[in-house]
């Protein structure tokens, strides 16, 4: 929908000056014919496609080199730590995440980052250690406060729940 959102507002909001959101609105069926005559199938098709977690294989071992090459680059680190984990590589993502968190104990993204992960699985440990690395960023950054307050109590429900059974 949004690689439509965009199409439209495009073709449409080049005729305009309308904002995005009023353009949408005050579309007709012609309107609409021309913005995705404009398309060629083959592009609307990888427009629409999510990465497949092939081409993101593909990428880890450039990422890794660059990380083995920078260890200091955070970025990078969280970068790959992040992908491990859409590949389904939880253990990998969580080890990287705890060794970036000791080599920067103030940064609020890997703990956010550390914190998420380890709030979907069930281990009890893992989960108080989730509601512990979101306090700590609450420290760090007080802005994060009301996410973070709501994923501890994403949480609670979960140990809650766990713990009834």
């Amino acid at each position: 929908m949004l690689v439509v959102t965009f199409a439209v507002g495009y073709v449409v909001g080049s005729k305009t000056q309308k904002s995005a959101l009023e353009t949408i609105n005050t579309l007709n069926s012609k309107d609409m014919d021309h913005a995705f005559s404009s398309i060629k199938p083959a592009e609307h098709e990888t427009m629409t496609q999510e990465p497949s977690s092939q081409s993101l294989s593909s990428l880890v071992a450039g990422l890794e080199k660059k990380v083995a090459a920078n260890p200091e680059n955070i970025d990078q680190q969280l970068l790959l730590a992040q992908t491990y984990n859409e590949l389904g590589n939880r253990t990998k993502s969580l080890n990287l995440l705890r060794a970036v968190d000791k080599q920067a104990p103030k940064n609020v993204q890997i703990k956010i980052t550390l914190a998420t992960i380890l709030m979907k699985g069930e281990d009890k440990q893992e989960l108080k250690e989730s509601i512990k690395l979101f306090d700590e960023a609450i420290k760090l950054k007080p802005d994060v406060a009301s996410m973070a307050r709501m994923y501890q109590g994403e949480i609670r429900v979960k140990l809650d729940s766990n713990a009834k059974q």
